[in-house]
Parts: structure tokens; sequence; C-alpha cells
């Protein structure tokens, strides 16, 4: 490649990426660009008759495969309101027809294999998500109306949209954070002194909306690879969502029970994640719960097997 072509290629690829970075919920969703349809028939996420959800997944994922039967199921709940749901992967057809037969009813949704990655780079490049399963929810507007872990909220989110109370100004607006995070996450990791900044300012933003304040709080003290996690700025965030509230809200609990055995309080974290489970009622909490009670325990066997070895 010459100089010229070189110059007009990366000029174009910097345009690229300048729109792909633009995107923000509320506007308008990419078509989706198939190569084969593994199965169902084609749908048009812009046709203006559905509510759509695009799950993003692998065959070789282990979490997109926990996801699949979920899915399924919010497929079943929800196909009388006009939800469509499509799994796209940019696998191979050959690949994933085999997958799909041999899960069967636990996977009753259109799958689809992607076209060179277009769709993905509609969704996933656009909205900076880097990590699978990653669902879009698209109302019938064509818009692109929430995004996010498959498990992590969906359903919820699905009901306010088919009962006409989902709060999309209030999604906007919460999205509006996620580049702010994106700079936090990339100044923690590096031990960078102006992650502390960048963290207030997001403590700051999250107001009195206990969701984001749980959110916020979570990222800083839960990646255990990002240098000098700043506990004591959770802390505060979560201390900030119990005033609104209250002490016995399972969202705070849950996320303090984290924050408390990742600081290394192993025995009161637990005992906090085991509140936050029985202060909980919807399952999609209890589950959440009990994973993080699990995953505590096994990190805890873990490190005592380690000092032994040692000793």
């Amino acid at each position: 490649m010459n100089n010229l072509k070189r110059l007009i290629f990366l000029c174009a690829l910097a345009g690229l990426a300048s729109q792909l970075s633009a995107a923000k919920l509320g506007d308008p969703a990419g078509a989706l660009q198939i190569k084969d349809w593994a199965k169902g028939k084609p749908v048009d996420v812009r046709d203006g008759k559905s509510i759509y959800v695009v799950e993003f997944w692998a065959t070789w994922c282990g979490p997109c495969k926990v996801s699949i039967p979920h899915l399924s199921d919010l497929q079943k709940k929800f196909k009388d309101k006009g939800v469509v749901v499509v799994g796209v992967t940019d696998e191979e057809v050959s690949k994933v027809k085999p997958f799909v037969e041999k899960m069967g009813d636990k996977m009753e949704y259109v799958v689809a294999c992607d076209k060179e990655q277009k769709t993905s780079a509609a969704y996933m490049e656009a909205y900076g998500q880097g990590g699978i399963p990653t669902a879009f929810v698209v109302g019938k507007d064509g818009k692109v109306l929430w995004f996010g872990h498959p498990m992590d909220g969906l359903d919820k989110v699905i009901q306010e949209v088919v009962s006409g109370q989902y709060d999309l100004a209030k999604a906007i607006k919460k999205d509006e954070g996620r580049a702010l995070m994106d700079d936090f996450a990339k100044l923690s990791a590096q031990g960078d002194p102006e992650a502390k900044v960048v963290g207030k300012k997001l403590v700051e933003s999250a107001g009195e909306d206990v969701d984001r304040l749980c959110e916020v709080a979570f990222m800083m003290v839960a990646n255990p690879e990002a240098k000098n996690r700043d506990f004591a700025l959770a802390e505060s965030a979560l201390d900030r969502a119990e005033k609104v509230s209250g002490k016995s809200d399972h969202r705070v609990l849950g996320i303090r029970s984290v924050a408390r055995f990742e600081s290394g309080k192993h025995e009161e974290g637990i005992a906090m994640a085991k509140a936050a489970l029985d202060a909980s009622k919807e399952e999609e909490d209890k589950a959440r719960y009990k994973s993080f009670i699990q995953v505590m325990k096994t990190k805890m066997e873990g490190e005592k097997k380690s000092d032994k070895e040692k000793k």
C-alpha cells in the first residue's frame, strides 16, 4: 500500500472510529448485516413492527451458554407482546448450526451469523462493549433503548418497554457516564493517581441514583487486577446510596459485601452477601447473591490451601 492509499485508509478508519464512539442510547439501531441465518427467519430490527433483543454470543463462550436458556424463557414470555430475540455470532454457520441443534428447545429464538463482523461493529464497537454475552434492546421506533449483560436487568427493561413505562431519558443520562467509567477503569488498572479524581466525579455524577452508585462502587472494587483499588471511595458511594434507600436495601448490601471481602474482611463480606440474599425478593437478585457467596467461599478455600502449601 503506497503512502497516499495508506493515508486515505487511515483517515477513513479514523472517521469510522469517530462515528462508532459517538453511539449513544436513543440513536437509531444499526441494520443486522447477516451472512447466514442459522435458525429462524431473517428479521429487520428497523421494521417498526417488533421490540428486538439483539444478543452477541459465541459457541465457545461459557457465560453465553448460561444465558441461552434465560433468553429462551424471555422469548416465550414476551412473544405475544411483540418481542423478538436474535442471537448474533461471528462464527461460521457450519459450527453454529450443530450447536443450535444440540441445544434444542433451550435455544428457542432466532440465531444469525454476522457478516464480516459488520453487525458487531454497529453495536458492540459502537457502544464500547468488549465482552460477551451482551444484549441490546431496540424499540419499535428503531432506536437503541438499552444494552448490557442479558442476565442483569434485561427482563425488567423488556417489561417496562412492553408496558410503556421505560424511562429512556433516565437511561440516556445514565449512559452519559459510560466514557467517564471507561476512563476510571483504565486509570485504575494502571494505578494512576488521577483515578481518584475521576472516581470522585463518577460518584458525584451518580447523584442519588442508587443503582448507579452501586454500579460505580462495584467497578471500583471488583477487579482484583486493578492497582490501588479505592475501597474508601467505593464505601462512600455506598454510604450515599444507603442514605437514599435504607440500610436493608439488598443492592447496597450486595455490593458492600464485595467491597468488604475484597478489602480483606472475608467473613464480614460473606455475612453481608447472606444479608443481601435474605433481603432480596426477585429470583434474579437471589441468584446473583448466591453466586457472590459461592465465589467468596471458593476464593477463601483457595487462599487457605495456598497458605498451607507455602508452610
